[in-house]
């Protein structure tokens, strides 16, 4: 069988360029694995293979959403991936904002598969939940750890078209989309079920 070919999208600090002093670097792409991909590569194992990362800085990529946009598509496009996937950004808003916008772009213009990673409180996350997959994560890279295995996880089975659950059973941020499903309680059971829940003070769904 062979591997799933992955692109990575990572701004100037997760790539060890820079901070907020770099974060005007243009577009560039490496025929290698670069930062929190690592950590990626590890967690796919034998079924993906991250084949190249695509670097910009976040002041870039906002501030020419246009000229980025095509110059990254171009980028990513001629790897012919069957993945794209864009940070973490756990609560940098630019970065998020730029994952979001360039996910998008990937997915309508080239037809692959995308997935993100953020803060649910990103301003990314509230702009593009409801256009891609959008794994939830902690406010702070601190949580990179545990970002990491359902952002991998969620990303391999998009890349397989496997059926996606529920925000709750994936781990990403709800996306305002209402799915059809058969329930092994009728309505009204689980309505009671929930308000005894409720008068107990105890956590219902």
């Amino acid at each position: 069988m062979n591997k799933i070919k992955v692109v990575h999208y990572i701004n100037q600090f997760f790539s060890g360029i820079g901070g907020e002093e770099k974060a005007d670097i243009k577009p560039e792409f490496r025929n290698e694995i670069v930062g929190p991909g690592s950590a990626l590569q590890k967690q796919f194992g034998e079924e993906a293979e991250i084949i190249g990362t695509v670097i910009c800085g976040d002041s870039y990529f906002n501030e020419n959403l246009d000229e980025a946009t095509k110059v990254i598509l171009e980028m990513v496009k001629a790897q012919k991936p069957d993945l794209f996937i864009a940070g973490p950004a756990f609560n940098a808003g630019r970065y998020g904002a730029a994952c979001g916008a360039i996910a998008k772009a990937v997915k309508e213009e080239l037809g692959i598969p995308v997935v993100s990673a953020m803060y649910i409180e990103n301003p990314g996350a509230d702009m593009f939940k409801k256009e891609i997959h959008i794994v939830a994560t902690s406010n702070s890279a601190a949580g990179m750890r545990k970002a990491i295995k359902p952002l991998a996880q969620l990303a391999l089975k998009l890349a397989k078209n496997e059926t996606i659950g529920s925000p709750s059973e994936e781990g990403y941020l709800e996306r305002g989309i209402r799915k059809n499903y058969f329930a092994e309680k009728i309505g009204a059971e689980r309505a009671v079920d929930m308000l005894i829940s409720k008068l107990k003070n105890e956590e219902f769904v």
